[in-house]
């Protein structure tokens, strides 16, 4: 699937949440191991186990098959078998909507959304009930964007992310989508051509040219839905991080004020401070959306993958835009959403969401929400 978000730095989050520990917390000698899924490419981690005040024991562990990025899992528990319960709950939902919501690849056994738009013109396609919600809170949110988060633009999206993984395989040949291809691509565009049946629980592309990208919302969608079945079987200290659509589970056990800190990066990769912002949150979410990681080069130009539906070319407001909102599906939609408009503009939309916002423009100039200022340290 492709990657929109980048990226609240997962190696500092855990150094940072790890410095909180040795503060208040005694050392357990016992060392954590955390066994290997051999599909699943997990990084076997050995360290010291970190015990709270209150007898939970710090776990974590790291993937890299899931939405084409890293997840990293933080849990505070009370032993290792309740945070293996929980792992083996992420995994199974990692792969699900992993596997519903891709674009580009297909599964054995599985209508995704990459079967729905290889049947685009020719027939409707019976698809999990998670693939029909998904499209509907899109399309929900096509309207709240006036417009700017489209699904239908598929092919417009398409035709950049092919000229970028072309250009990463060979950057001497690295070229620009032609104008005119663009143009028509992005004229087939009508949401409503998406036609989604839920009684029959089927969804038709009334136009062969029209493909679906859910890119800006996917992974924070299904990031909350998987959030919400680990909270079911009882968790409630954790951070789960999806390639930079972060969700704080509950407080830090390790803090008395419960926060857990949080690295924004820096998207000036050459600068001596990795990090843009630190801020302290717990129980809510953070995504940011950045310019910085997938992108390609043209003639010394840099072109990344957040595409402006109004050019037809990526945005060039903003270097990263950082969304805190309680809703990680929200905060991920509003963070595609803010970063293809004006400041001005962005203001008015994070009030009217009540999201917490961080923006960091292409001249390298800072902008905050006045309530992140209060968050910040």
């Amino acid at each position: 699937m492709k990657l929109k978000k980048i990226i609240t730095c997962l190696v500092l989050m855990l150094s940072l949440v790890s410095c909180q520990i040795n503060d208040s917390l005694k050392v357990d000698e016992k060392k954590i191991s955390i066994s290997e899924n051999k599909n699943n490419k997990v990084v076997k981690k050995k360290g010291k186990a970190a015990v709270s005040s209150n007898g939970l024991i710090k776990y974590d562990t790291i993937y890299y098959d899931y939405f084409d990025t890293v997840t990293t899992f933080l849990a505070y528990t009370k032993d290792e078998k309740e945070f293996e319960k929980y792992k083996e709950i992420l995994e199974k939902n990692l792969k699900k909507y992993n596997e519903l919501y891709n674009t580009y690849d297909s599964f054995n056994g599985v209508n995704n959304i990459s079967t729905i738009n290889k049947n685009a013109g020719k027939k409707p396609v019976k698809v999990d009930k998670d693939i029909i919600e998904l499209l509907e809170y899109c399309k929900d949110f096509y309207y709240k964007s006036d417009g700017k988060i489209n699904i239908a633009l598929g092919s417009l999206i398409n035709l950049w992310h092919n000229e970028r993984e072309l250009a990463i395989k060979n950057p001497k040949k690295a070229e620009l989508p032609k104008k005119e291809s663009l143009e028509e691509a992005s004229s087939h565009n009508d949401i409503d051509k998406i036609i989604i049946d839920k009684e029959n629980s089927t969804v038709f592309i009334d136009d062969p040219d029209i493909r679906i990208d859910v890119g800006a919302i996917a992974k924070g969608y299904g990031v909350k839905k998987i959030v919400e079945n680990l909270k079911k079987e009882g968790l409630n200290h954790a951070i789960l991080s999806v390639g930079g659509d972060d969700v704080l589970i509950g407080d830090n056990p390790s803090k008395n004020n419960g926060e857990f800190k949080i690295a924004i990066q820096n998207p000036d990769l050459s600068a001596k401070d990795p990090y843009s912002s630190i801020i302290n949150l717990k129980d809510t979410s953070v995504v940011t959306s950045g310019d910085y990681q997938r992108f390609f080069k043209v003639d010394g130009k840099v072109y990344h993958h957040i595409i402006d539906p109004d050019t037809l070319y990526p945005s060039q407001y903003f270097k990263s835009v950082s969304v805190i909102h309680d809703d990680i599906a929200l905060a991920d939609a509003l963070s595609t959403y803010l970063f293809i408009v004006d400041i001005k503009t962005g203001r008015k939309i994070a009030e009217k969401y009540g999201a917490e916002v961080f923006w960091i423009d292409k001249d390298y100039n800072e902008y905050r929400t006045e309530g992140y200022k209060n968050i910040e340290d």
